[in-house]
């Protein structure tokens, strides 16, 4: 039993032993062959990336304009909503007096007008009327009594008396009197046509108060049912059954606010966007979405014709679906900088087009790139493989095919690069497709080191 048991121990031993010797042998070899990649061909982007909030484009804050108790509430948050879906229905009593009121409000007005207009009428007709008559009468009469008066006194004393004298002036002033107070009331007529006037113009504006006091009345009173104004999704409800509202009529505040509503179908994520990239930015932003834009310059509603019209769009990625990308539209720029511990950032807001963009919530933190340039079908080398050679050129390091074999000898080949994307560059002169480059280079041999 115990020579088994040594028999055993040693076999373990052995296996032990070599396990170890052939993987430091392994890694030691690999150390001196180094690591290698090859030049491929691809296409290559240079991003800019920026980090932001999923949000709604709009936000509808829903305020009660009427006023009463809290009835019924239709709808909780997070259902679906279409424009018009009733929210919350108030008691209506309260408003339906409202409506009592200004109805009989209206019609006193509408009375009060109509007597205006009557007496409008009166004044430009038979009262102005009846005093020009009296005023073209009166004048003819005096101009008698005056003649009869000349004539009496061209007589000689003999051919008259004072009685007949004093009887003939009198009467000329008896109608001289009674002209003046005529045309005192024919002035009193013509004045009082534009005071008709105006009393009927106060009517009228009267009655067109009294209208639209009735008319919003009338729209209180229709609100008491509280309805959705946009197709979306109801983020909140800020009121319980039982509650009393008080409406936007009525307190200095413009109403409470009873629900809150978000148009989920237009999502989009508000970016910040580092000063030293916004530049590139602005560079591929659309017409619609840079500052100083001409006012009839405006975005497609159509989110798929808005994204037909831009060559790279922006793509975005949330924490909370890691393997799944969403692509979008820059919709606008704002050309206020936004600055915090020092640090200043331009906000880009940045639609989502995709059509997986109903999986994205308000409030997702999400990361945004940018491509900024792009390069199609070329070459392509690991940024790893890229070193400072001979005469301080950039280029990388190839395997020597002179080379004795286990030596694992290098050549450096000088390279003309373009764009960078931090992982690889561009080739623009020095290397072919499928060459194999160093990413990490071999280890000398014993004889070089010493040497």
């Amino acid at each position: 039993m115990k020579n088994a048991f040594i028999a055993i121990l040693v076999a373990l031993l052995v296996v032990v032993g070599y396990y170890a010797a052939t993987t430091n042998l392994r890694l030691k070899l690999e150390g001196m062959a180094g690591k290698t990649d090859r030049v491929t061909r691809g296409d290559l982007t240079l991003p800019i990336n920026a980090t932001g909030k999923v949000q709604p484009q709009l936000r509808v804050e829903i305020k009660a304009e009427a006023s009463g108790e809290v009835l019924e509430i239709s709808k909780q948050p997070g259902d679906r909503l279409q424009r018009g879906n009733m929210l919350i229905r108030l008691q209506p009593d309260e408003e339906q007096r409202s409506v009592n009121r200004a109805t009989q409000d209206l019609a006193i007005a509408k009375a009060r007008l109509e007597t205006a207009k009557l007496r409008l009428e009166l004044a430009r007709g038979s009262d102005l009327k009846s005093a020009e008559a009296a005023v073209a009468q009166l004048v003819p009469q005096l101009d008698y009594a005056i003649y009869r008066k000349n004539k009496i006194e061209s007589l000689t004393p003999d051919q008259t008396n004072e009685e007949e004298v004093l009887q003939r002036t009198t009467e000329v002033q008896r109608q001289s009197a009674q002209l003046d107070q005529a045309k005192a009331a024919l002035e009193k007529a013509k004045i009082a046509v534009p005071l008709a006037e105006n009393a009927v113009a106060e009517a009228e504006a009267s009655y067109e108060a009294a209208k639209a006091n009735l008319a919003d009345a009338e729209k209180r009173l229709r609100e008491t049912d509280v309805v959705s104004p946009i197709d979306g999704i109801l983020a909140d409800m800020r009121t319980q059954v039982g509650a009393v509202i008080q409406g936007g009529k009525t307190t200095l505040m413009g109403g409470t606010v009873l629900a809150v509503v978000l148009d989920t179908d237009r999502m989009i994520v508000q970016a910040e966007v580092d000063e030293s990239d916004v530049g590139r930015v602005l560079q591929i932003a659309p017409p619609w979405a840079k500052p100083g834009r001409e006012a009839s310059v405006e975005m497609p509603q159509d989110l798929d014709q808005a994204a037909k019209l831009v060559e790279f769009p922006p793509t975005i990625t949330v924490e909370a679906f890691r393997e799944e990308e969403f692509t979008g539209v820059i919709y606008q720029i704002y050309p206020e900088p936004q600055s915090a511990s020092g640090v200043v950032t331009y906000l880009v807001d940045v639609v989502v087009s995709s059509p997986n963009r109903d999986r994205l919530l308000p409030g997702m933190r999400a990361d945004v790139r940018f491509t900024s340039e792009h390069v199609s079908d070329v070459l392509l080398c690991p940024n790893e493989a890229i070193k400072k050679g001979p005469m301080d050129k950039f280029g990388v390091y190839v395997p020597d095919p002179d080379s004795p074999p286990g030596e694992y000898g290098t050549r450096f080949i000088a390279c003309k690069f373009g764009l960078d994307n931090g992982a690889a560059s561009e080739v623009r002169e020095g290397l072919t497709e499928g060459m194999v480059v160093y990413t990490k280079l071999p280890s000398k041999p014993e004889r070089e080191r010493k040497r």
